[in-house]
Parts: structure tokens; C-alpha cells; sequence
């Protein structure tokens, strides 16, 4: 019988000129896109958006029918175009800091708790002191003084020196939101009612404003609701940087120390219970020593009274012998002298 053999499909190697020309480049623009891909979403999401504002918003703001915004709002917005570009580029640029050798003596200004921040550690990357509210970043391969966290949309962590401009930043983001939000809102609500309606119920309102914000303007309407869904995330990311900046704390500190809380929490809880059980136990084993002393008392006396039955005498005669002796005296002389 002959035997079929199977064609072994080999796989086909790579061109040396693709290894060695072409690869490397895909390399490298595969790190450079991941290291800045914070940043581009910054600029596509952020200036996109002041894109289409310019481009579709104005035209509603300067235009004949539109009385419900003032007109002095263009100049505004470009006044809130520029203090958004000017934040962030001052808070991407500005240096958090950076501890070495030389600088060690200019940010060693906090005392040591000896819990989160232990005195005398080595920096096991750079082999420099540690000192407190520091931490080494993966991401720059630099020593951080007070170290906050590291923000992908600045593409630099946020330290001692740059913090400032970091909840600059996020102030004017957050404002830049709330305004932009409002102005496109009342833009809306004009269109709405300067719509002709017979008679303008509540309900055939918000149909009207529903059909001008998605029949009409749909991008502008997008971008609204991106603006109000980021000036809420804003505000709050504000009030907790503002929360830990009255505590006197840093976005890392602040999650070392919720560890710290769960764990205090977790050990006090484990060790109610097991003072509890131990109690419990303590309880359970003197119940048993009483019952246990009741029952040998209660054995001990049965005893003694099978034995003073079997005498024929009384418990109290046993504990008075002197006065049954007596008692046997005089009945004898009575006998003895009935007179």
C-alpha cells in the first residue's frame, strides 16, 4: 500500500531587508505613539472640539436671528482658547522636579513618619537617599520630589515643583467646560425659541430643541454633551485634589494611606473576633468548672446522707453530737427516776 505524504507547509521567513530596515522603524514609532498617546487624545478631543466650536458654533452666535447670547462671547471664546492652550503647555513643560546627588539637600524638607516613609532607604534604581514623599517614576527614570501620580494627558508626572500648574490646569479645563456648555445650551435654547410654535407647551419645547440639536446640528450637539460630561469629571477631580491639598497629602499618599486604614481596619476587625471567641471560650469552660464542682458537691452530700440514714440519725444530729449526748442523759435519768 502506498502511503500519501503530507505536504509540510513551511512558513516563509521574513526578508532580511524588513528586518532590517522596516521593523526597526515600525518599533519605533509603536513606542513613540504609546508614550505620547495621552497627549493625542488631549489635542484630538480638547482642540477638536474648539475646532468645531469655531466652525459651527460662531456662525449660530453671529447671526441675525440670535438675540439670546451677547455678542461680546466671541472675543470671550477666544480668550478661553488661549488660557487652555497656555495651561496645558505650561503644565506639560514645567518640571516636576528631580532629586540626584547635587539636588538632594534642596528638596530633603519633610520629616519622616517611619510608617509610609521609613528614614535611612536607598533608592534601589538610582542608588541615591530616599527621602520622604519622593518616589522614583518608570515612566521619565527620574527621582520625584513630593511625588503626586503621573498624568497621561501631560505626559509628565506631577511633583514638587510643577503641582501648582497641574490644578491650574484642571481649573481652567473645568471652567473652559462649564462656559463652553452654557454658551452652547443657550444657543440651542434661542433656535427653540425662536422656532414659530402655536402653542409653545413644555413637551413641543423639548421636541423642538431635540430636532434642532439632532436633525440640525448634530456635531455641535456631540460636543455639547462632551463638554458637559467632562466638566463634571473635571470638577470632580478638582474637589479631590483641593480635598487632599487641605490634607495636607499627595494622590499617592492618599491611596498608601487607604491601605493603611483597610489594613488597621481588617486587624481590628480579626482581632475583636478572636477576643470575642477567646471570651466565649473563657465563659463556656468556667460554665463547665461550675456544673461540674455543683454536681461533685451534689454527689459529696448524697454520700453523707445515705450514711446518716443508714445510722439512723438526723443531719443536725451529726452537727450537734454535744447536744444529742445531752439529750441521751436526760432521757436516761428520766427513766432511771421517774418520779
Amino acid at each position: 500500500f502506498l502511503k500519501k505524504k503530507k505536504n509540510k507547509t513551511k512558513k516563509k521567513a521574513t526578508p532580511q531587508y524588513l528586518r532590517n530596515v522596516i521593523l526597526p522603524e515600525v518599533i519605533q514609532y509603536e513606542e513613540i505613539l504609546s508614550k505620547n498617546f495621552g497627549r493625542l487624545l488631549y489635542i484630538i478631543f480638547v482642540y477638536g472640539s474648539w475646532i468645531i466650536i469655531f466652525t459651527k458654533g460662531y456662525p449660530l452666535l453671529l447671526s441675525k436671528n440670535q438675540s439670546h447670547v451677547p455678542l461680546y462671547h466671541e472675543q470671550i471664546g477666544y480668550i478661553v482658547f488661549a488660557t487652555c492652550l497656555a495651561s496645558w503647555v505650561t503644565a506639560s513643560y514645567v518640571s516636576p522636579g528631580n532629586v540626584t546627588r547635587e539636588t538632594l539637600h534642596r528638596y530633603d524638607n519633610y520629616p519622616h513618619d517611619n510608617l509610609l516613609f521609613v528614614e535611612h532607604q536607598i533608592c534601589q534604581t538610582l542608588q541615591i537617599k530616599k527621602i520622604a514623599r519622593s518616589k522614583y517614576d518608570k515612566y521619565t527614570h527620574r527621582h520625584i520630589p513630593r511625588f503626586d501620580h503621573y498624568c497621561i494627558w501631560l505626559k509628565s508626572p506631577i511633583g514638587e515643583e510643577n503641582y501648582r500648574f497641574f490644578v491650574l490646569f484642571l481649573i481652567v479645563h473645568a471652567m473652559t467646560c462649564c462656559y463652553g456648555f452654557s454658551i452652547v445650551s443657550r444657543l440651542f435654547w434661542g433656535m427653540m425659541l425662536n422656532s414659530s410654535l402655536l402653542t409653545p407647551t413644555f413637551m413641543r419645547q423639548v421636541i423642538v430643541l431635540v430636532y434642532i440639536m439632532v436633525a440640525e446640528h448634530i456635531i455641535l450637539a456631540c460636543v455639547n454633551v462632551f463638554m458637559f460630561i467632562m466638566s463634571v469629571l473635571l470638577l470632580a477631580f478638582l474637589g479631590f485634589h483641593l480635598y487632599i491639598i487641605s490634607n495636607n497629602m499627595t494622590t499617592n499618599e492618599y491611596f498608601k494611606w487607604r491601605k493603611v486604614w483597610k489594613w488597621y481596619e481588617w486587624e481590628s476587625k480579626r482581632q475583636s473576633q478572636s477576643l470575642s471567641s477567646f471570651s466565649g471560650k473563657a465563659i463556656l469552660k468556667s460554665e463547665v468548672n461550675v456544673s461540674s464542682s455543683s454536681s461533685v458537691a451534689i454527689q459529696h452530700r448524697s454520700k453523707i446522707f445515705d450514711t446518716v440514714v443508714a445510722d439512723g440519725t438526723h443531719d443536725e444530729e451529726v452537727a450537734g453530737s454535744t447536744t444529742l449526748n445531752t439529750r441521751k442523759d436526760n432521757t436516761e435519768n428520766t427513766i432511771s427516776n421517774p418520779g
